[in-house]
């Protein structure tokens, strides 16, 4: 079983500031990746999720001194993963390391999971801004700073929606993963019967759902 190919081992992007130990921790672990792959090693552990790669810290750790890159620590891999622009790596409450099981042979992992999935479609902003009615009066009339203050304003909005959404969409992601591997486990069979209203329910809930894989 090998992972899918919208999961490349070899088109990973890196944020601007990341430092040069961190980049070379991520060059040598997806290289170590690549050729565990190539030789018909098991790497990704959600293979049927096709935007969703879920690595074994554990795994990827041995791997790296299998290889001989260095014996890293994981706090120092996990570190260098939160400098990947593409694709990116999911950080939930415990810090982007989940204790789930693997969905390849259904045993307990400490996972970390890359999100390969394209950005979701937003309306260019500059589209967004030009429809605003700045109202009726002639431009010459309109106090510039007022007008300039409003624009920077529906900005700041608009902005802020898409954050809120994009937190949204990661975080029903992260439940329909855990929940499919937890049901997984208990029955191969079985299958998630829950509405988007049920999931959103449970990304905006207070209460602590640690307890409860549902």
């Amino acid at each position: 079983m090998t992972t899918q190919s919208n999961k490349s081992l070899r088109d990973y992007i890196m944020k601007a500031n990341i430092s040069e130990n961190h980049e070379r921790i991520i060059r040598n672990l997806f290289n170590a990746l690549f050729v565990e792959q190539q030789e018909g090693h098991v790497i990704d552990h959600t293979p049927n999720i096709s935007d969703i790669m879920t690595l074994d810290l554990n795994q990827i750790q041995w791997l790296l001194i299998k290889r001989r890159e260095s014996d890293y620590s994981q706090d120092d891999i996990l570190d260098a993963l939160k400098g990947l622009e593409v694709p990116k790596m999911i950080i939930d409450r415990n810090n982007g390391v989940t204790h789930t099981y693997s969905g390849f042979n259904g045993q307990p992992i400490a996972a970390i999971r890359l999100d390969y999935s394209k950005p979701a479609k937003t309306d260019e902003l500059a589209e967004e801004l030009a429809q605003i009615d700045l109202g009726g009066a002639p431009a010459d009339e309109i106090d510039k700073c007022d007008a300039s203050r409003r624009w920077i304003e529906r900005a700041m909005y608009l902005e802020e929606s898409h954050i809120e959404q994009q937190d949204t969409i990661q975080s029903l992601r992260t439940i329909i993963i855990d929940m499919a591997e937890t049901l997984h486990v208990a029955d191969p069979n079985a299958r998630i019967s829950m509405t988007s209203s049920d999931l959103l329910d449970l990304v905006h809930s207070q209460k602590d759902m640690s307890d409860n894989a549902f």
